[in-house]
This record gives structure tokens, C-alpha cells and sequence, in this order.
């Protein structure tokens, strides 16, 4: 009588209990199929979990269960038997062969594979993979053996059909590989957590529409703002829910700030799920941390579980989980978090991905991505509501016409608001004053601040607003003076904002300086505003921060005026050209922010000729995968990171956290509140301390870009203008908060 040796997938749990290979293919198998069925890929994604760990039937693995072995890749040899088999010619074995092999490394095209997969089988050359470690089976006779062990525990194994596998463009091929490689992590992980496996919780969108609408009624019946505004608030809200019982596909809404689009867009997405039953979550993504927040409060009046899912997120373990997986009904994320996952290629970032599937996805400020990602973004955008049954909303002021790129000529998206140009001329709160004939000393720009009680500066860099704020110093009291850029700590931005509010509330004189980041997400109201020359849609951003409530009889006045420096004055390039398609706009007399025919012509002037990164659309035509996630950076520059005493509890305790521990992705979670971004790393290095991560035992210690204050340069963060490096006095005292 033969006897057989049992395979298995994990080394035994403290009670002495070990999971078979075959329990464990079985269970990833089902659940896969589950996840796949959100992706329409049920059979390829179960073939997937039948396939990821075939390497675990080799002697060489179970070594590594018993502790006599390490470095073997066992991912690999699942595709090596799909490469011997099935997947000569057919392109979703080979789908599937790519998403196997990566599912515990990064993914590769399977082009990229087939010298690999050709030699291990027939055990050529080193046992070395592209992993660096040695493959779990190598030669024909492992794999054999091997599959002799398969079907010991599946004898009633077949192959069953699999669904279509056109390969179309290779951006719809790498989302494909993408969103089937996702099913099977996250099957394999959920599997591998041993956590009991529980669906999400669904929307129940008829009792949010009911409390959306019971909310609504609350703020009809308290709100201070002129009636023309509620009016219009009323009709665009009206008019969002009547849109959202058409089809899925891609929508824009079109409407002027002020116009309560937050509440507008949740009130076609409950109507949208409702009218078509398979939309099964709401995906809210933002731009900025200022705008998630903003919102996750607004929506928490409404809504009782939501996920959101940013840098800053604080989450319990359970909480992480889900954030992890996506497993809720409603999210708020950022543009970072969702778009760089869509073109990423490693599991942790691509396990959420099917949960987008069937998904409501609300983009707001819809303007804020980079020209030089936008040919790819939009191309994707389209291929989730055309192949994974999303629907897509595009919100902003000033909506971009995609149409004007190349390669997205065929954007015909479904405007929400057909006659929305109405609204521009109804709700026209701001009259805009063009001084751009010369450049404007920022001393001049002070002069005429200081005799407006409620009024604004944004300019388009920090040395602009430092230059701008320290002239204001010497003729106004403190207290009346507010400076907010991202020299400032997200807990210190949120406070000065919460602070000009108060004073606006109060009626009392409020000066503030800013940088853009001001102009999406603050719900601020000021009667003067100052905008350095910028692109449009930041002016007309600008221009929302002017008499938003329209309670100015003339309307407000909005001065755009071209800063006097002999230096660069702009932030980079791409934002030089926006500025500059402006200036050429009013020196012909063609602009008015207020008309969207005139945004539309903008958007078609800054899109002539405009190009995705060639590196990006080289990686993606030769289906790189890890040159498409280098390449897809929406913000390209990050600088050093500075945890700052601006909480000095807080500041201590990680100070302490990080000298025992180094730098941990929970310690990076935490300072987060108190962390500036910077350039200036020279300056960090005098005044700061790198923070180190810690290698484990052997590993040693690696500086890391955070860095803490050093004692005695607490002085280096103040109370009015956040982080100055150059201004340092060390024979100051420290600034204590």
C-alpha cells in the first residue's frame, strides 16, 4: 500500500494545528471566485486560487514550514505549470499566470515571465528566480511529481472554460491583470489572516436618501445665506437626483462654487444605486487632506460607517483591515491613494482594487490632476465604468475638457446640468479687477489689505506669503493677522482656519496670507481677495473664497496681479503655462471666469499638444508594471518630512517612540498631524535630527527623510507662520505652545 506524504500550506498554529495545502487552495479558490464574480472574471479568478500555491507540493517547500530551509518561491511555480499547459496562445492562462507569480513579489508582464517560466521548468540554468530566491520546483520531474500531489487532493479537478481574455490596449490589459491579481491576494490574505471572512455591510441607500433629505430640510430651515444662492442650491440638488436614475457610465457636474455640491453628488449616487441595484459602494475621492476632512465631517451628519482612507487616518486594528480591503459601503479616500493604486503593481497596494468595481466613484475638484497624467487617468476612468460597471462623476467649477487630449477624442460624458451656465450668471458674487499690465510690489498688495477689514492674499509660493506676512507685521495687530500655507502642520492649519472662521463669524477685522492651499476644501468667505496670476481653475478657486454667501450687496472684489520678483515665480512649469494661456486669454479680451464657455476654451488651449509623461507611456506600452507605479507619482517631489512641537505631548511621546523603535508606518501615521513637508533639507540638517529605521537584528539602521527638532530649535517652528528654518535665532529661547 503507497503512502503519500501530505502537503502543507502553513506551519502549525500554537494548538498544534496545520493547514493542508489543499484546505488552503480550496478555501483562496472560493473566495477568489467570489470576488471575481465583482470583476466579471469568476472562473479565471478561482483558477487563480487553485493555482497561486502549487508550489507548496514540493519537498523543498515544506522545509521552510519546519524551519530547515528559507528563501524559496513558491509563487512562481504556479505559472510554470500554467506556462506548460494552458497557456500557450490563450491569453487569460496567461492573465491568470502573471497574477500568480506575483502574488507575494510584484508584478511583471507575462512577456517578461517567459524566459523565467521556460527555464525552471525544464531546469535550466540557476534555480534562481526574479524574486532572488530558489524556485520551490524546478525541472520536469518536480513538476510532475507535483501535479501527480495536485490531483491526490482534487481528483475531480478539470479545467473549466474561462471567461474571454481579450488582451485590448495595454492599459486596459495591465487594469485587467490588475483587478484579477487583487481578487486573488485578497482572497489569499483574508484566507492566510484566518479572520472569520464577512462581506460588507450594504448601503441601504433608501434610508440614507431619507436622511439625506431630513438633513436637507434642517439646513433650509437655519441657513443665514441669500436666498437667490438657496434657491439655486435647491434646483442643482433637485436636478442631481433626477440625473441619478439614469444608466452607469460617466457623468460631469458643472456648477459654480457655493452651490452645495457635496450634498448635490451624494444625492445622485443614493438615487443611482437605488435605480441600478448592482452599484454596491460610494467612492468619494479628494484631492487634498483639507478637502477629505471637510468632507468626512459633512458626511458624518448623514452616514454611520465610513471608511476613509488617507495618510492621516487614524484607524483601529479592525479599521486597518478594512482599509486595507475596501470592505465597506461608503469611502472617502484622496486622488493619491486611489489613482496611484490603479496603476500600481504590488499586492498590498492592488489588494482593494476589485472592491472598486460596481462602484459609485464621485471625483471632486476633478481639475486638480496633473496635465501630464491626464491622458492615462482619464483612459482609465473610462475603462472602469465601460468593463467594471462603474459609474463616474466628475465635479468642479471648472470642468476640463478631456476631449481636447489626444487619445481620449471619443469623452463624451453625460453633464449632469445641462444648463448650468445659468447658475454662473446668477451666482456671479465677484467682480474681478486684472492688474496685470505690470508686476505689483507685495508691499503695495499690503497697503491695500490693510484697509479692508475682511480680506485675502493667495499667492503661488511660500516666500511670496513669508515676504507678504512679515509687511503686514509691522502695521496690524497679531490678532488680526492669519498665515496659511503648508509651512504650517496639518493640526495647526485646521486651528488657524477654525480661528478665521470664529473672527468672520464675529464680524471682526481678518487678514489672512495664503498658498493654494486655501483653495479647495476651506469654507472660508472674505470681501477682498488678492490672487496672484495662476492658472484659471485656481483663480476661479480664489474667487470661491470671495462673498461665498453672497451677503455684498456690489459683490465681492477679486484683484489678480502678477507678484514683482526677480525670480521664478511660479511653482513649476506645467502651472507657469496655465498662467500664462490666462494672460494671453485677457490680453484679448476673452476672459471671464464666470462663463464656462470661456473655462472650456482654457482647458482646450491647455491641452493642445499636451502629452502624458513619455516615460509613462513608454512603461505602459511595454506593459512595465514597475516602471508604470515609479512613473504615476501625482506628486512627483516630496521633500524631507519635519515632525514639529506644535502639540508638545505629542511631540515628545514620538521622540521618545522613535528612539526606541525607529521609524514605523504606525509612528509616520501619527506624527502625520504634525509633520511639515520641505525642501529645504540643508536647513533640516542644522536644525533637525534624521530619524532611522530600524533593519531588525541584523539589519542596522537607515536614515530615513523624517526628521525631528533638535532640543533647544524648537524655535524653528512658530505660532504665527509654522516652519522657518532660515529665520532661526539660536540664541532665542525655545517657542513653547
Amino acid at each position: 500500500m503507497n503512502t503519500y506524504p501530505t502537503y502543507y500550506a502553513k506551519s502549525a498554529d500554537e494548538t498544534g494545528q496545520q493547514e493542508t495545502n489543499q484546505q488552503h487552495l480550496s478555501q483562496v479558490a472560493e473566495l477568489a471566485r467570489q470576488f471575481g464574480k465583482e470583476i466579471f472574471l469568476p472562473t479565471t479568478a478561482w483558477l487563480c486560487g487553485m493555482f497561486h500555491d502549487f508550489g507548496k507540493y514540493s519537498a523543498l517547500f515544506q522545509k521552510v514550514l519546519n524551519g530547515t530551509a528559507g528563501g524559496i518561491d513558491h509563487a512562481i511555480c504556479g505559472a510554470v505549470y500554467l506556462y506548460a499547459t494552458k497557456a500557450q496562445g490563450r491569453e487569460a492562462y496567461r492573465l491568470a499566470a502573471t497574477a500568480i507569480a506575483a502574488h507575494h513579489s510584484t508584478l511583471r508582464s507575462y512577456e517578461s515571465l517567459l524566459p523565467e517560466l521556460s527555464s525552471i521548468l525544464k531546469g535550466q540554468g540557476s534555480r534562481i528566480c526574479g524574486t532572488g530566491k530558489q524556485a520551490a520546483l524546478f525541472g520536469v520531474q518536480e513538476y510532475q511529481e507535483a501535479i501527480e500531489a495536485f490531483c491526490r487532493d482534487f481528483p475531480m479537478f478539470s479545467f473549466r472554460k474561462l471567461e474571454p481574455g481579450e488582451k485590448g490596449t495595454p492599459l486596459e490589459s495591465m487594469l485587467r491583470t490588475r483587478m484579477l491579481f487583487s481578487c486573488l491576494v485578497d482572497a489569499d490574505y483574508t484566507v492566510s489572516s484566518q479572520k472569520e471572512f464577512r462581506s460588507e455591510t450594504p448601503l441601504y441607500a433608501e434610508q440614507l436618501l431619507q436622511t439625506l433629505n431630513t438633513y436637507l430640510n434642517q439646513l433650509r430651515a437655519g441657513s443665514q445665506a441669500d436666498r437667490e444662492l438657496n434657491r439655486i442650491r435647491d434646483q442643482v440638488f433637485e436636478r442631481c437626483g433626477e440625473a441619478g436614475e439614469q444608466k452607469p457610465g460617466i457623468f460631469t457636474l458643472t456648477a459654480p462654487t457655493g452651490v452645495g455640491k457635496t450634498l448635490s453628488l451624494l444625492h445622485f449616487a443614493l438615487r443611482h444605486c437605488i435605480a441600478n441595484q448592482g452599484l454596491r459602494r460610494i467612492i468619494v475621492v479628494l484631492p487634498f487632506l483639507t478637502l477629505t476632512e471637510q468632507s468626512q465631517r459633512e458626511y458624518e451628519k448623514l452616514i454611520p460607517h465610513i471608511l476613509t482612507d488617507h495618510s492621516q487616518s487614524k484607524l483601529s486594528e479592525e479599521d486597518r483591515e478594512l482599509v486595507a480591503r475596501w470592505d465597506a459601503p461608503f469611502i472617502i479616500t484622496t486622488s493619491v491613494r486611489f489613482f496611484e493604486g490603479l496603476f500600481s503593481c504590488q499586492p498590498k497596494d492592488c489588494r482593494k482594487l476589485h472592491q472598486i468595481a460596481q462602484s459609485v466613484i464621485l471625483f471632486d475638484e476633478a481639475q486638480s490632476l496633473p496635465t501630464d497624467l491626464m491622458t492615462a487617468t482619464v483612459q482609465t476612468a473610462d475603462a472602469l465604468c465601460r468593463d467594471y460597471g462603474c459609474t463616474v462623476v466628475l465635479s468642479t467649477a471648472t470642468q476640463p475638457d478631456f476631449s481636447a487630449l489626444q487619445g481620449v477624442q471619443c469623452w463624451q460624458p453625460k453633464e449632469i446640468l445641462p444648463k448650468g451656465k445659468s447658475y454662473y450668471e446668477a451666482l456671479k458674487r465677484v467682480n474681478v479687477v486684472w492688474k496685470l499690465e505690470e508686476p505689483t510690489p507685495l508691499k503695495r498688495i499690503a497697503a491695500e489689505m490693510l484697509r479692508q477689514d475682511n480680506a485675502c492674499a493667495i499667492v503661488n509660493l511660500r516666500r511670496h506669503a513669508a515676504d507678504l506676512f512679515q509687511e503686514l507685521k509691522q502695521h496690524a495687530p497679531a490678532e488680526e493677522l492669519f498665515f496659511l500655507t503648508t509651512d504650517l502642520c496639518p493640526a495647526h492649519r485646521s486651528a488657524v482656519i477654525s480661528a478665521i472662521k470664529a473672527r468672520q463669524k464675529q464680524g471682526l477685522c481678518c487678514r489672512v496670507v495664503a498658498t493654494q492651499c486655501i483653495e479647495a476644501g476651506v469654507d472660508l468667505d472674505f470681501h477682498a481677495m488678492y490672487r496672484a496670476l495662476a492658472p484659471l481653475e485656481a483663480i476661479i478657486q480664489a474667487a470661491g473664497r470671495c462673498n461665498r454667501n453672497g451677503r455684498a450687496k456690489d459683490g465681492g472684489q477679486l484683484k489678480v496681479f502678477i507678484p514683482e520678483d526677480e525670480r521664478r515665480i511660479y511653482p513649476g512649469d506645467s502651472y507657469q503655462k496655465g498662467a500664462e494661456i490666462v494672460k494671453i486669454m485677457w490680453a484679448a479680451g476673452c476672459l471671464d471666469i464666470h462663463d464656462p464657455d470661456v473655462i472650456a476654451d482654457y482647458y482646450r488651449r491647455l491641452f493642445h499638444g499636451a502629452r502624458d509623461r513619455e516615460a509613462l507611456t513608454r512603461a505602459i506600452f511595454s506593459e512595465d508594471y514597475e516602471a508604470v507605479r515609479q512613473e504615476y507619482r501625482l506628486i512627483r517631489r516630496q521633500g524631507v518630512q519635519v515632525i514639529v512641537p506644535y502639540d508638545p505631548k505629542l511631540f515628545h511621546q514620538i521622540k521618545l517612540q522613535a528612539q526606541r523603535d525607529g521609524l514605523t508606518p504606525a509612528l509616520i501615521k501619527q506624527a502625520a498631524p504634525i509633520t511639515v513637508s520641505t525642501y529645504e533639507e540643508a536647513s533640516v540638517r542644522k536644525h533637525c535630527e534624521p530619524v532611522l529605521w530600524h533593519r531588525g537584528r541584523q539589519g542596522g539602521k537607515v536614515e530615513s527623510d523624517f526628521f525631528l527638532l533638535l532640543a533647544g530649535h524648537e524655535g524653528c517652528y512658530q505660532s504665527d507662520m509654522g516652519l522657518r528654518l532660515d529665520s532661526f535665532n539660536t540664541d532665542g529661547e525655545p517657542f513653547i505652545f
